[in-house]
């Protein structure tokens, strides 16, 4: 999508996949900051860009869509179009209704969205219905694993969507019961039209009936459909790990690689994920940048403090799920150096050049711990372990107490790099630089289903480690950009593909 010089020549889905663009943050501040500059020379609104990022006073939700709102409703007030395809034209005030025509008209369009999203409802649990039996189908047919993820993901993919229509049928209860309980009243107290308000009431009774009847029927039937699901989806999990192992495709056996963006090299820290970009949205990032120094500072002062040293803690800085089955669960998190120690006075390219180990004071592991029961859903299916990353004091890693130094290597690709680290199923990151932002907008990026559940505490709590815990060895290393690039070190740990 082009820049284009003018409002009017944007489309309102253009214009709003310009403020998707500018929300999602994951350019370089140049390019960023060209963006909402151009935005605020052409939105003609008073506002101008704050328009981006002050929620306004109506209560509205403030998101893409309701900014396309104001800027197209400021220019309708003013008598013009805002958007290449709003037309030249304004359109009709609105036809003033009596209180009868409204209620009529409400309780009408009522019953044709409870239609439509139950008619949702009956395609969605179509297709599940026929992914659960093409899934029992070939269960006792030999698959490669590829097929075997791919049917996996194909089977939840309709388990959620399933979920999802089933809940919009659920929102419509409230808004019918408090419809139906306007209309009882209104026909309670009618001074006129008494013949149509009892047909309004009349509507919206037998509207409510088959609701709460259909309502029963749906929920059962989602229900049937998610046990099933389920109970073939745990059995076709074992069996993967079980190819993978006998195939030697294990995710603690397998050459992976991370993707990376390098614009958020220095800035933030992020989760790295296998054809990710960038797992983590802006706000988590930062959750997740004022966890690990909280953590930090904590560390610090024990290390330099008369606490005692005889027991290990650990502060959870990251927790997460894997929303597939099929996913492999490996995974990287990149901090900045500078968050965890000083990096002044060290000769990083020569330390990076030697292959050198470093004393860094606090270092980052990672566990699967269980979720907290009850708290966590994923559609009807209790989400019951979590994926955690956590900090913890160096002086507690008797085994390996200092941190690999390794220099990040020129790939092909102009402004990329890559790194790789040690072992023989290694994992690999490759950086790449976001298209510079001229006369475009690169595409925005897909909105991520990977992971979920994402949390991080601002006060991360210590935890004792105890029993096997104090053992997980660390993968982590210190990786150095060419000092060209300016860059500093980056701290990177890899999550225990053992578990």
């Amino acid at each position: 999508m082009e820049l284009k010089p003018t409002l009017k020549d944007f489309t309102a889905s253009e214009f709003k996949a310009l403020v998707e663009r500018i929300w999602a943050v994951d350019l370089p501040r140049l390019d960023h900051n060209h963006l909402i500059n151009h935005f605020d020379r052409i939105v003609g609104h008073p506002k101008g860009a704050d328009l981006l990022f002050a929620p306004d006073e109506t209560g509205m939700e403030h998101d893409p869509d309701t900014v396309v709102h104001h800027v197209r409703q400021w220019h309708r007030e003013q008598g013009l179009a805002a958007f290449k395809d709003d037309g030249g034209s304004l359109p009709p005030p609105p036809v003033r209704m009596t209180a009868v025509q409204h209620s009529l008209t409400n309780v009408r369009k009522i019953a044709l969205d409870v239609a439509v999203s139950e008619q949702a409802v009956d395609l969605a649990f179509s297709v599940f219905g026929q992914r659960v039996q093409h899934f029992r189908s070939v269960q006792g047919v030999s698959l490669d694993i590829y097929d075997q993820e791919n049917n996996i993901r194909e089977l939840e993919r309709a388990q959620h969507d399933s979920y999802l229509s089933t809940r919009k049928f659920e929102f419509f209860k409230m808004h019918i019961e408090f419809t139906r309980k306007i209309a009882q009243g209104d026909l309670k107290y009618a001074r006129s039209d008494l013949a149509q308000w009892q047909d309004i009431a009349h509507q919206i009774n037998g509207t409510y009936d088959r609701y709460i009847a259909r309502l029963a029927a749906i929920n059962q039937r989602h229900r049937t459909l998610h046990d099933e699901a389920e109970a073939l989806m745990i059995a076709a999990q074992q069996k993967l790990i079980g190819s993978q192992t006998l195939a030697g495709a294990s995710p603690a056996l397998t050459v992976c690689r991370l993707q990376a963006l390098l614009a958020i090299v220095g800035n933030r820290p992020n989760l790295l994920l296998e054809d990710e970009s960038s797992a983590l949205e802006f706000s988590q990032q930062v959750d997740l940048q004022k966890a690990i120094r909280s953590a930090v500072a904590e560390f610090t002062w024990r290390n330099t403090s008369d606490e005692p040293a005889d027991e290990k803690h650990r502060a959870a800085v990251l927790q997460f799920e894997f929303t597939s089955r099929a996913d492999n669960k490996v995974f990287g998190l990149s901090v900045p150096l500078f968050e965890l120690m000083p990096v002044e006075g060290q000769d990083w390219q020569s330390l990076a050049a030697e292959r050198s180990e470093v004393l860094v004071p606090v270092r980052m592991g990672s566990a699967v711990v269980p979720a907290k029961p009850g708290s966590m859903f994923r559609g009807l299916r209790e989400v019951q372990s979590l994926e955690q990353v956590h900090i913890t004091s160096s002086r507690h890693n008797l085994s390996a107490p200092r941190v690999r130094v390794r220099g990040a290597q020129s790939a092909e690709q102009p402004n990329s790099f890559s790194f790789t680290a040690d072992g023989s199923a290694p994992i690999t990151i490759e950086w790449s630089a976001s298209t510079a932002v001229q006369t475009r907008v690169p595409d925005a990026p897909p909105p991520t289903h990977r992971v979920g559940f994402v949390y991080s505490s601002s006060i991360p709590p210590l935890e004792l480690v105890t029993g096997s815990g104090e053992d997980v060895p660390i993968d982590d290393y210190i990786v150095v950009f060419p000092s060209e690039t300016g860059l500093e070190p980056l701290y990177v740990v890899f999550g225990n593909r053992h578990e």
